[in-house]
C-alpha cells in the first residue's frame, strides 16, 4: 500500500511540474503598440482621427520579433457573446488600422550586427484612399519605433514604399444590387433559405463627361475551382463594350480573391480609364426602381416573351425590353435583347447608378441564368445606359 501510494504521489508531481512549465510558457504577457480609429464613425483624415493604442497580448512567442510583426496582426476588440458568434463577421471587430493585406514589418538578424527592422508598403491593397493609407502608415511607423523602444530593440529602421503612396489606386468596393434584384426577381429564388440565388459581384470603376462608364464583374464559378473576373469600359449612349479585360484562373490553389486580382491588373486598368477619360466615382451608389433628376420621377419597366422547351421542362427567355417612363415627357424604350438557346429565365431593370449630375444614367439590369443542376440560379448584371431628357414618346 505504502508503494502504491507513493506511485500516485509521483504521478500528481509529474503532473503539477509539467502543467506548471506549460503555464509558463503560455503565460507570457507581450505589450506593443498599434494604431486605431479615435472612436467608430471617426473621419480618419480629422487631426485627432487616430491614435495609438497599447495593446496586451498572452502569447507563446516571446521573442523580440513578434513585438515588431504584431503590429499588423488582427487585434479583436468588443467581441459579440458565444450564441451570435457564427452571425456577427469577426473583421468587424477589428480595430487595428495596421492590419492591411501586403503591409509587412519584419526584425532581421536580431542580435548581429546586421540587425534592422524593416517597413515594406511597396505591396500593399487596400480599400482606403490615397491620402488616408498615407496618414495611417505614417502611424504604423511611429507604433513601430515605440515597439522598438519599449523592448529595446536597437536596430536601423528601414522604410519600403511604393514609388507613389498618393497615386495607389483604392481597392474598389462591391455594390450592393443582391437586396433589390432578389426581391425583383423573388419568383425564382431556391428555397434553400441561406442561398436563394448564386450572385455575381459588381464593383462601379468610373465614368467620363461623355457618357461612359468602367465596371468589374466578380463572377461566382461554384463548383468549378477557378476564379473569373472581368473589367469593362462601356459607352452609354451606343452601350458598346469598348475595351474589356478578363482575368482567369482556372485552378485556384492560392485562393485568388478581388485583392489579388486588383493588385495584378490595377496598373492596366487604370491605363486604360485614362487613356478614355474615365474619373474614379468619389461615391458610387445605387438608386433601386425610381430617379428624381430635375424634378421628373423616372420610373423603369421590363417587358419579356418566353418559350417553353421540352428538353429542359421550363421557360427561357426569347426577347425581353427595358422602358424608362415619367409622366411629364413619357416612356421610351432604352433597350432590346432576344436570345436563341440560352438559359435566362428572367431580365428586369431594378435601379440607376447616377453619373454625378449628369443627365445621363447607368440602367441596371438583373439577369436570371438557370442554374447547373436548378436552382438556386445564378444572378448576374448588365448595365444600360439612358438619357433622361431626349427619345420619350407620350
Amino acid at each position: 500500500m505504502h508503494h502504491k501510494n507513493n506511485f500516485y504521489l509521483k504521478i500528481l508531481l509529474f503532473l503539477t511540474l509539467s502543467f506548471q512549465i506549460a503555464s509558463a510558457s503560455m503565460n507570457y504577457i507581450l505589450t506593443y503598440y498599434i494604431p486605431v480609429a479615435t472612436q467608430l464613425d471617426s473621419n480618419l483624415m480629422d487631426r485627432d482621427g487616430i491614435r495609438l493604442h497599447k495593446a496586451i497580448v498572452y502569447t507563446y512567442y516571446s521573442e523580440p520579433e513578434s513585438a515588431i510583426g504584431f503590429v499588423t496582426m488582427k487585434y479583436i476588440a468588443n467581441t459579440p457573446h458565444k450564441t451570435q458568434k457564427d452571425t456577427i463577421p469577426m473583421d468587424n471587430y477589428d480595430v487595428n488600422l495596421a492590419n492591411i493585406k501586403g503591409l509587412k514589418i519584419n526584425l532581421f538578424d536580431y542580435d548581429t550586427k546586421e540587425c534592422r527592422v524593416v517597413m515594406d508598403s511597396s505591396k500593399i491593397v487596400s480599400t482606403y484612399p490615397p491620402k488616408v493609407l498615407e496618414k495611417i502608415l505614417k502611424y504604423v511607423k511611429k507604433a513601430t519605433k515605440l515597439n522598438m523602444k519599449e523592448h529595446k530593440i536597437n536596430c536601423p529602421f528601414k522604410e519600403i514604399k511604393a514609388l507613389n503612396i498618393t497615386k495607389l489606386l483604392p481597392l474598389p468596393k462591391k455594390l450592393n444590387l443582391e437586396d433589390t434584384a432578389s426581391i425583383e426577381l423573388s419568383d425564382y429564388k431556391s428555397t434553400i433559405k441561406e442561398a436563394p440565388f448564386i450572385y455575381n459581384n459588381f464593383y462601379p470603376l468610373g465614368y467620363s463627361n461623355n457618357g461612359k462608364i468602367a465596371y468589374i464583374k466578380e463572377y461566382d464559378t461554384d463548383p468549378a475551382d477557378m476564379v473569373k473576373i472581368e473589367t469593362f469600359i462601356q459607352d452609354l449612349v451606343t452601350d458598346k463594350i469598348l475595351w474589356k479585360d478578363e482575368y482567369r484562373v482556372e485552378d485556384n490553389i492560392s485562393n485568388i480573391d478581388i485583392k489579388s486580382f486588383w493588385k495584378e491588373r490595377a496598373s492596366r486598368i487604370h491605363a486604360k480609364l485614362k487613356e478614355y477619360g474615365i474619373k474614379p466615382f468619389e461615391n458610387a451608389y445605387f438608386k433601386p426602381n425610381f430617379y428624381n433628376y430635375k424634378n421628373n420621377y423616372y420610373s423603369l419597366g421590363s417587358k419579356s416573351k418566353s418559350s417553353f422547351r421540352k428538353d429542359w421542362g421550363m421557360k427561357f427567355l426569347d426577347s425581353s425590353t427595358i422602358t424608362l417612363g415619367t409622366k411629364t415627357l413619357g416612356v421610351k424604350t432604352i433597350n432590346r435583347k432576344t436570345y436563341k438557346n440560352e438559359h435566362i429565365l428572367a431580365r428586369k431593370a431594378i435601379g440607376f447608378i447616377p453619373l454625378g449630375n449628369s443627365e445621363r444614367v447607368a440602367v441596371v439590369v438583373a439577369n436570371v441564368h438557370r442554374g447547373w443542376e436548378g436552382p438556386p440560379h445564378n444572378l448576374s448584371y448588365d448595365i444600360v445606359g439612358a438619357n433622361f431628357r431626349v427619345g420619350f414618346k407620350r
